[in-house]
Formats: C-alpha cells, structure tokens, sequence
C-alpha cells in the first residue's frame, strides 16, 4: 500500500509537445522565455506563430552549438515537454530574465526537428530571421575553466590601444620587433577564446552575418560583436607572427564578419563575397552536423541573385543524400556559366594505388574536405583562357563533364608534398636549415647553387629564381590587399622573395649567389610577406617541371604522367589523369594548377594547339 500512495503523489509525466502545423512558408514560431530569479530552476516558456512580414514583432534570435546529442536536457513548452540539446539549455538559462520574459528564435525549439518538410522550408528563412532580429544572442558555451573575463578584458585592452595612434606604434614594436621578447602567459585566454566550437559552426557564417547587432556571452562574461570584430581585423591583418606564436585563430573570426550582407554598390563574380560558389569554398573550415548544409547554410546569401539561373532555383531538401546535392551544385553552377571557379575548387585525394579515391564524380567539390588554397579565386588576375568562355554539357545520367579545351603538357618531376612548416625561418641564428628553395632547386629543378639571378626562365625574359618564386606564392596576388595587383612593379614580388630567401638561408650562406644579396641590400623587401603568402599558397601541394620545363605548382595527388589543360573559360590550367579503367576511356580531374608563363593565355599565341572535348569522370 505504500508503494502506490507514493506513486499516487508522483507528478504525472508530461506528455511530448505537438506542434501545430505553420500556416505558410513565411510564418515562424518565436519562444517566449519565461523568467526565473533562481538560475537552475526548470525551463519554461510557450511558443506563437508570427509572420516574417510583420515588422513590427520584436525579438532575438539566438545562435549557438547544438553540442552533443547524447546530452540532453528537458524543456516545458505549453505544459509539453521538448527534448533539447544540454549546449541550448544552457544558453536559454543565460538568456533568461528574473522578471520579465524574453521572446526568442532558437532553431532547436522553433522548428520541428522530426518534420524534413518544415525544415526544408524554414532553411530558407534562416537569413530573414536573423536580419529582423532586433539582436543576435550569441551563446559561446559554459565558462568552466574561468577564462571568459580575462580573454573580454584583452579584447577590450587591445580595442584602446588599436584605436590610439601613439599606444598601437609602441605595441606594434614590441609585438614585430621584439616579440621573442614579450612573455606568452597573457595571450592564453585569447588562444581559448578562438578555439571554441562556435566560432567553427557553419551556420553562424549566416547567423553572424547579417546587419544585426549581435553580442557574445560565454558564461557570465559578454563583449560586444563589433569591438571583437575590430581587433582580431587589426590582429590578422598585423601581427602574423604574434598569432602563430600564441595560436591565436583570428581568421576563423574576421573571415565571418558581415558575411552576408549585400555591398551597397553594384557588384559581379568578381567580388569577394559575389560568388555562390566561392563562399561555398571559403567556408570548408567551417563544421557542419549535417553534411547537407555545407550548401544548405548558402541558401539565403545574396551572391545567388547574379548566380547560374539553375543554381538561383536550388532549394533545401533534406530527404535527397548529400552525394545527389553535391552533384546537383556542381552541374547547376557549371551550366550556364561564364567561368570555371567550380572546378578550382575541386580538391581529389589519392589512393594508395594512385587511382582518385572519392565517392563522387572528380569533378564535383567535395564539400566536407578540408579548406585550400585556390589559384583562381575570383580575386586573382589570371586568364589562361584567355577571354574563351566555357564550352561544355553534362551527362546527367552518367555524371560525366564533356568540356573541351587545349591539351598543353605533361609532368614530368615532382616535389615532396609541401607542408605548413615548409617556408618556416629557423628557429634560432645558429640553426642551419636547407629551404624549401634550395631543395627544389637542386632536386627538381636540377640547378646548381648557389642559387642566382642570371639563370633564365623557359626563353623568356624571367629569371628562373623569380619564376620559382611566383609559382610558389601564386604570383604574390594575396601578398598587398590594400593595392590594386597591376599596378606593383614585379621587381616588388622579387624583392620580398630575396628578402626571404636571405633571411631563411642567412647572409653567409654559400648557397645564396652575389647578385642576391646585392639586390637584398638595394632594394630590402619583406621576408615575412613573402613566407607568409608562399605558405598559404603551397601548403600541401607540390611544385613539379613539364615535359616543355615550365614550372608548375598543383594538387598533392599530382604524379608524373599526368596532363597540364586549358579549359575554355578557366583562370587558371588544370591538370587531368587518363582514366586506367579502360584505354581511352576519360580523364578524371585532380584539380587546378598555376604554371609560370602560361597565366595570360599564352596558349593561344605560342603554339599551334588542336581544340579536344574531354570527358571527365
């Protein structure tokens, strides 16, 4: 009998929320959180539906990491229960009021999760929701180590001194000049600070990007968006060596600011947020929870409005496999189109056997593989193809790419895979290191040293040094954002090369020639501009030489016997693999490639070349 009086006293289990259907494709449900003057107390709170057309409805939109799904945590709505995720609960409880409730958009809460149909069509409001925000709440997560206060208070250090003219030139000696010199400790709470999960979630790209006011909380500790956005701009910008040193990941966060709101001028692909598919590659670092919405999560940029009429008609389904969405992507922007940045930003690994080991077409970006450098960015000046447009159909049943063009050459020696440490200084004066340079001079290129400036380039007017070091910095076109590229004199890039070479290999170094370190004391450049930027460039790819000696940096899987190509209406070369399956059966693509003297559609004017259609598989 004392069992059940005791059962009889239980609080009956409350029964799951039922959503009601929304009334239309531009309807959403907003959260009214209900307030508690006790921090842990149970989370309450009912949810209405409202038209995105009603300006006049007041609330924040929430952005945050679902976090583990395993970890869950309960949520009563209109006296049902939500099951949501321990990372959102613990931001609706930051969010919370003590005496007045608080109106919200969560996605978690306000979309029904088990219903494919709605979400599908609420992805597409996602950027409308946050821009009618009257305030984006970013929740960072939970302050367990105590690092929050310390990492805002830098941040806000940094914001005086950044906005002073005198303190910034006293910070930027110490922190240039004399950097080995300055203690590390402080620094810690910041390397935190840009290693947490948010700021590597795909979908804040959108969530962040837009005209609303945003603030970041990260357990009782809050900045402003801006002023972070301000200082890690200068860091970036600035202090290379300072953010390596500490670890600092500031481009993960200035790479997100305004992302997504449309530039008052008139703009095209050549901007550098105009293209659908150029965001789609910038955000690879990004993390997504569901492959799908490494596009999914572009849906509302306004890059589409001057996107392929197919691609501007793309719509989220979650019911198709993120293999048909990639192929879809690939063929719909290509179709159309009046460049080729979709096959730059094709990125195949290599299998063991030295087949191209991926499940879809090679011609179609994987979107889930990790960020890298691309030649043919929309920023960039090149023009192997001259003013050709592309010439191309697509086999939809098949998923095979017929796009015609010129074959050019063949490799015929590779490097080593470059790696992010290839273009580093030593670590001390007395160290002695042989530079990625020297290597491939000596092993690939097979010049002797030391290494000088009368060897020519290929019958051109290019020293082969000078040609070695734009193919490996991709002609130094991301090395001065703030000047337009044609208009720096070559010698410029050389200097900044020597500058490097000098400093790498040091000034007694009997493999540096004569004239270097003549030109390195006439014309003094920046060593670390051109490590920096020949870094980026190459990390994991390799430089190799053509059957015709032109110098050629491309993909990691690059191999001899494989076929430098110039597509119709491509910025850059590309390099192909016969297809082993059968002979003359195809080609599949590993990727772009820069080749020195061949950038300006040199192709059409130095030979005789007879037009070809490749299928591409």
């Amino acid at each position: 009998m004392t069992k059940t009086w005791a059962s009889l006293l239980q609080p009956a289990p409350l029964p799951d929320y039922f959503y009601q259907a929304l009334p239309s494709d531009q309807h959403i449900r907003i959260l009214t959180l209900q307030p508690s003057t006790v921090k842990n107390a149970p989370l309450t709170g009912t949810l209405e539906t409202i038209s995105l057309k009603d300006p006049s409805f007041n609330y924040s939109a929430i952005s945050y990491v679902w976090g583990s799904p395993a970890d869950r945590a309960q949520f009563t709505c209109d006296g049902g229960r939500l099951t949501i995720t321990q990372s959102l609960a613990d931001g609706l409880s930051r969010m919370r009021k003590p005496n007045e409730p608080v109106r919200l958009w969560a996605d978690q809460v306000c979309i029904n999760q088990h219903d494919l149909a709605e979400r599908s069509k609420q992805v597409k409001l996602m950027n409308q929701i946050y821009r009618n925000a009257a305030q984006v709440l970013v929740w960072l997560g939970r302050d367990d180590d105590g690092v929050a206060s310390r990492a805002f208070s830098k941040i806000r250090y940094l914001n005086t001194v950044f906005s002073n003219k005198s303190q910034y030139e006293r910070f930027l000696k110490a922190y240039s000049e004399d950097l080995d010199k300055q203690p590390r400790a402080s620094w810690a709470p910041l390397t935190k600070l840009t290693q947490l999960p948010w700021f590597h979630r795909i979908w804040i790209v959108q969530e962040i990007g837009t005209p609303s006011t945003a603030l970041l909380r990260w357990g009782e500790s809050e900045i402003d968006w801006e002023m972070l956005s301000f200082v890690v701009g200068i860091l970036n910008e600035k202090f290379h060596r300072l953010r390596m040193r500490n670890h600092i990941g500031t481009p993960n966060i200035r790479y997100l600011y305004k992302r997504f709101i449309e530039p008052e001028e008139d703009f095209d692909e050549s901007h550098n947020r105009g293209s659908f598919i150029y965001e789609l590659h910038r955000a690879r670092h990004m993390l997504a929870e569901d492959p799908r919405d490494h596009v999914y999560a572009f849906l509302g940029h306004f890059s589409l409005q001057i996107a392929t009429p197919a691609l501007k008609s793309l719509v989220a389904d979650y019911s198709r496999s993120v293999e048909d969405i990639f192929c879809d992507v690939a063929a719909r922007s290509l179709i159309g189109a009046s460049n080729l940045l979709l096959l730059s930003t094709v990125r195949n690994p290599e299998s063991k056997d030295g087949t191209v080991a991926r499940p879809l077409p090679s011609w179609v970006p994987d979107w889930r593989l990790g960020p890298h450098h691309i030649a043919g960015s929309p920023q960039t000046h090149h023009l192997a193809a001259g003013d050709t447009k592309p010439d191309l159909w697509i086999d939809e049943e098949q998923y095979v790419l017929h796009i015609k063009g010129l074959q050019v050459d063949t490799i015929t020696t590779c490097s080593f895979e470059m790696y992010g440490s290839a273009f580093n200084f030593p670590r001390s004066d007395v160290e002695v290191q042989v530079t990625a340079v020297e290597k491939l001079w000596t092993s690939i290129c097979k010049f002797v040293l030391p290494i000088s400036l009368d060897r020519q380039y290929h019958q051109s007017s290019d020293s082969a040094f000078f040609a070695m070091a734009q193919t490996l910095s991709n002609a130094c076109h991301g090395m001065d954002r703030l000047r337009k590229y044609i208009s720096i004199h070559p010698d410029e890039w050389i200097s900044h090369a020597v500058a490097y070479l000098v400093r790498a290999s040091g000034q007694e170094s009997t493999s540096i020639g004569l004239d270097i370190l003549a030109l390195n004391e006439q014309t003094p450049g920046d060593a670390f501009k051109w490590g920096h930027e020949a870094t980026l460039v190459s990390r994991h790819k390799r430089f190799a030489i053509t059957s015709n000696g032109y110098f050629v940096s491309g993909p990691k899987a690059l191999q001899e016997g494989d076929v430098v190509v110039v597509l119709y209406g491509g910025k850059t070369p590309f390099i192909l693999r016969p297809r082993t399956e059968d002979v003359g059966s195809g080609w599949y693509i590993l990727g772009e490639c820069y080749v020195h003297g061949l950038m300006s559609g040199e192709v059409f004017t130095k030979w005789d070349l007879i037009e070809e259609e490749f299928s591409i598989y």
